[in-house]
């Protein structure tokens, strides 16, 4: 039996019946989601973000599901080919207007807090060759011990 697709409720979203968005520059895309269960919200490695990283994180969350993924451009690379795999970059964070165009150090600053506290890894820098950077989601965060 398949599994109905979920169906987003008219508050949690503004898509149309065949669940499209028109998105910041104006194409219609299909919607994703980015779940965020309750023990991350109170974990403390995500309390010990700061609020910008915290939605940083929504946002690259919103890359695991809809969006194309490194193991469909590099399908001889055994590293990128987990669905855990994503791209995210400065020109993405522009993209969702997280940050001031001024703000690239910002972000970099913030992707890094990110793989710090043990949510994200890089596993490629695109730096080099002015391509895209390979993140992969991780549950180093789970790992996190509270402060007494």
């Amino acid at each position: 039996m398949k599994k109905r697709e979920y169906k987003p409720k008219k508050f949690e979203s503004k898509t149309d019946e065949n669940n499209k968005y028109i998105d910041s520059q104006g194409k219609s895309r299909t919607e994703t989601s980015a779940n965020i269960y309750e023990s991350m919200l109170t974990a403390p490695a995500f309390i010990g973000l700061k609020p910008k990283q915290q939605i940083l994180y929504v946002y690259i969350k919103s890359q695991f599901y809809g969006h194309r993924k490194p193991k469909k451009d590099y399908p001889d690379i055994d590293d990128y080919k987990g669905n855990d795999c994503f791209y995210f970059n400065w020109q993405m964070a522009q993209d969702y207007q997280l940050y001031k165009p001024s703000m690239a150090r910002d972000f970099y600053r913030d992707m890094k807090a990110l793989q710090e506290a043990g949510f994200i890894d890089k596993i490629s820098s695109g730096q080099s060759n002015h391509k895209r950077n390979i993140y992969k989601f991780s549950s180093r965060w789970h790992k996190t011990k509270t402060t007494e």
